[in-house]
């Protein structure tokens, strides 16, 4: 498998106050990369780096073979990369169907009619709450919708911050097996999550973040049974 999204060395600062501490990565196409850390490690950074917010302040952010570490946001976004964003950032005041089309923005109308039947397909909850107004949707739905969005755009690389934040935990495997649903067609997933049981469990690759840096990376099913990650997020069980 060739590398899809690879992190070289990555530096942020935030004024000065280093966030990310030469961080080296990658993520393989078709498969699903995890990223599991405490909360305030730097995950959510990383992904915002992506989309140049922060940009970084050393090292290469390189996509299909492009250092896109300078690139604008919408550039990113047009070329296949797509974010369900921590606390979901949906439109609240815009009807289900109308934060999907939101999702188009990227690659045109071209494929809507069409993606939005397969969006309404693997989320049907979606298509019950078609014309309904997304802030008085639950946090479940929300998610769905967030992911939903995301999906419309097309993207090669589906990069997720936080899906399971704030979700009980019926709803959260729910929103796993969606992500599993969604892999088996082979889209590459990279997955930010304090959730490391869950993700770990999805994931063919994982890394472990601990205050910006790469501490530890392996299989998921390698780092689900290693002494340190039990021990410091799986309760030691």
């Amino acid at each position: 498998m060739t590398n899809l999204l690879e992190f070289k060395d990555v530096d942020v600062h935030y004024g000065p106050i280093q966030a990310l501490k030469k961080v080296s990565l990658e993520v393989k196409e078709g498969e699903i990369a995890t990223m599991i850390g405490s909360n305030g490690a730097g995950k959510s950074t990383l992904l915002m780096s992506i989309f140049g917010q922060p940009r970084i302040s050393g090292g290469q952010i390189i996509y299909r073979g492009e250092d896109i570490s300078q690139k604008s946001a919408h550039y990113v976004a047009s070329n296949g990369l797509a974010q369900s964003p921590e606390g979901r950032r949906i439109f609240p005041s815009m009807s289900v169907e109308e934060n999907l089309l939101m999702g188009t923005i990227p690659i045109g109308m071209e494929h809507c009619d069409e993606d939005m039947q397969h969006m309404f397909e693997l989320f049907p909850r979606l298509k019950e709450r078609r014309n309904q107004r997304a802030s008085t949707m639950s946090g479940g739905e929300q998610q769905m919708l967030a992911i939903a969005r995301a999906l419309m755009s097309r993207p090669k690389l589906l990069l997720l911050d936080e899906p399971s934040l704030g979700l009980a935990p019926i709803i959260v495997k729910q929103i796993f097996k969606i992500l599993e649903d969604v892999a088996s067609t082979g889209m590459t997933i990279f997955l930010v999550e304090q959730n490391a049981n869950h993700a770990l469990k999805l994931a063919d690759r994982g890394y472990v973040m601990v205050n910006g840096e790469i501490r530890l990376t392996g299989t998921g099913e390698e780092l689900l049974v290693n002494p340190e990650v039990r021990e410091a997020y799986l309760g030691g069980h």
